[in-house]
């Protein structure tokens, strides 16, 4: 048979407790009581209980006996059996109102806890198991659940099965003691309140006795098990390829470029900025659309009525200056025109739209939804931004199509549409919920294509609306729309020309993971704020910002201007990365090509974060 410091040593290598693994003994009246054991009531001058002298022998060492004359605990005495169960105890009166809403049910209580015949035994003498100079008859674990799990595989390693414990959260002296020497059988213990509260029982501890008779099986099951594979500490699967932070990734990558292992591609670039970390420099890109097709010599309105055409001068314009994102992107007056508009092509200048269809406002109930596979210009863009996937260029790519609120102001006329804001404001709204609806529907059709999406909304600028206009009838219409494609798993980016910094907070509000901006249109240069650096405080990198360059800068311009207007948006928004360089719109179609390559040479110069970080 093992010893108890056999035993210990056995529960310390396979279990590892955090205290000592606690032997106890029932001593028969008469039965000589250890010399060195403490006594509470003599050696203390106080009362106890049999939680407490258990927990007293696991955490301090002692040696402690615990007769009915130091015994405090009535539900511990009676289970004990140190003395005999008073009437007040077997009706259930002191379950009631406490662990039990009924005395009846208190008494169903009172009655499940196993209990030892009055003077059955007259002390209960406990120990470290390793310091024990007597058998025991139970030796109880606390340990945490993993532990105690390992002592149930233990106990099931020559029988299989299952290990049986019943739990009432009361008594558990009763628990540890009275049922597994009656029953013979090793038990999982939740300690209870008292346990708790006087023996100072941890949250994320419980305990499992074993009856002595079984301890050398136990040990025999640890070291079984143990051989088998099962361990404690629990053995973890480390054999993965952890998912580190996107910045700490970012790092790995720019190693592998310096040790030249690896290069970075244009779109590493703009995804590094998405996780904001950092590549080797600032990604950038103009907003081009109708001068990609200049170049290639089409006219305006060949760009944007010929996709086949579109995407050649657009992958024509990408080899040309290889910027980090390239756009599916014709004009803004497409998708008004898909709902009736009139558009007048210019030479010059962008498409607009000759012919509102919604100057009578009954108009607005006839209107047809339109097709994005079958109407107007719609099936020419999505085979554009199909042909630009195809393509495949090392890229960033993106889709522009146009938001709620410019369809509404392009079919209604935008004149009368800000009068509409005062004169009668449930036709705009109930416009809205229009244009929202096909948003919607063109924007699944442009993902589909598996494209990036983005919403142009030059309209809402603050230049041309009030704040407060912006959040009755066209925030609620926007957070609608990104918490569509959300969903989706597709974040969205706006572009608003004009002013836009009032309303910061609001589109980030929305929900836009990517914010693209103009500059400040204020009348007096003394209001005017460098709406980039205004993002930057604003956000604290809850969104991308992209901008925002003089747009109208690049049909003439001097090589120092540009170079100037690159620095001011690198010095406002680079070292904190979530930023894009770009353009404050689209450049214009009769752009200089050779201002394009200043801006792109002084974007990689300037823009490196090797400068950027110091």
């Amino acid at each position: 048979m093992v010893d108890v410091k056999t035993a210990d040593r056995e529960l310390q290598t396979y279990i590892r407790p955090q205290t000592f693994p606690v032997a106890i003994r029932m001593l028969k009246p008469g039965e000589e009581i250890p010399e060195r054991a403490r006594r509470p009531a003599r050696d203390w001058k106080k009362l106890s209980m049999s939680c407490q002298v258990i927990d007293m022998a696991r955490r301090h060492g002692w040696t402690i006996a615990l007769g009915r004359e130091d015994h405090i605990c009535s539900l511990g005495i009676t289970a004990i059996g140190f003395d005999k169960p008073l009437p007040i105890y077997n009706v259930g009166t002191l379950c009631e109102g406490m662990y039990t809403e009924t005395k009846a049910a208190g008494q169903v209580s009172e009655a499940a806890i196993d209990k030892f015949a009055p003077g059955e035994y007259a002390c209960v003498l406990v120990a470290p198991l390793d310091r024990a100079t007597f058998e025991p008859h139970v030796v109880c674990v606390y340990a945490n659940p993993a532990q105690v799990m390992r002592l149930v595989q233990a106990s099931l390693w020559k029988r299989g099965g299952r290990l049986a414990s019943s739990f009432e959260g009361r008594a558990v002296c009763a628990d540890i003691i009275v049922t597994t020497m009656q029953t013979g059988e090793t038990q999982v213990i939740l300690p209870c309140s008292g346990d708790r509260i006087f023996g100072q029982t941890q949250d994320h501890e419980m305990a499992f006795s074993i009856p002595w008779a079984r301890m050398e099986e136990i040990i025999e099951g640890l070291r079984g098990t143990h051989q088998g594979g099962i361990r404690y500490p629990i053995t973890q699967f480390m054999e993965y390829e952890a998912k580190l932070p996107p910045r700490y990734m970012e790092v790995n990558k720019l190693w592998d470029v310096d040790k030249g292992k690896a290069g970075l591609t244009n779109r590493d670039r703009v995804v590094a900025a998405y996780k904001r970390s950092f590549a080797d420099r600032v990604p950038v890109y103009p907003i081009v659309a109708s001068f990609a097709g200049t170049l290639d010599g089409l006219s305006i309105e060949e760009y944007c009525t010929n996709p086949a055409r579109a995407i050649t001068a657009m992958m024509n314009y990408y080899e040309r200056y290889e910027p980090d994102v390239v756009l599916a992107y014709n004009d803004l007056a497409k998708e008004a025109e898909a709902f009736g508009c009139q558009v007048k092509y210019s030479d010059y200048v962008v498409p607009s739209i000759e012919r509102h269809v919604l100057e009578d406002k009954t108009a607005l109930a006839r209107l047809v939804m339109p097709d994005p596979q079958r109407t107007a210009r719609l099936p020419g863009f999505l085979e554009q931004c199909a042909a630009l996937v195809k393509a495949a260029p090392p890229a960033a790519m993106g889709a522009v199509a146009v938001g709620p609120w410019t369809i509404a102001m392009l079919l209604r006329n935008p004149e009368m549409m800000l009068l509409d804001t005062f004169e009668d404001p449930q036709f705009i709204h109930d416009l809205m919920r229009v244009t929202t609806d096909f948003c919607k529907v063109w924007g699944d059709a442009i993902l589909a294509t598996r494209i990036g999406l983005s919403f142009s909304e030059p309209t809402a600028s603050i230049s041309l609306i009030s704040p407060d206009n912006y959040r009755e009838f066209i925030a609620p219409y926007h957070k609608e729309l990104v918490d569509h494609f959300k969903a989706k798993k597709a974040g969205v980016t706006t572009h608003i020309c004009g002013t836009t910094y009032p309303i910061y907070e609001d589109l980030i509000g929305c929900g836009f993971t990517t914010v693209s901006f103009d500059l400040d249109q204020q009348s007096d240069p003394t209001l005017y704020v460098d709406q980039l650096t205004r993002f930057m405080e604003v956000s604290k990198g809850r969104a991308v910002a992209i901008g925002n360059v003089d747009a109208t800068r690049f049909e003439k311009a001097t090589r120092a201007e540009i170079d100037a207007e690159v620095r001011r948006c690198v010095d406002a928004a680079a070292r904190q990365s979530g930023f894009i360089l770009s353009t404050s719109c689209e450049i214009p179609p009769r752009s200089n090509p050779e201002i394009v390559k200043w801006f792109m040479d002084a974007a990689h110069d300037y823009g490196r974060y090797e400068r950027v970080l110091g």
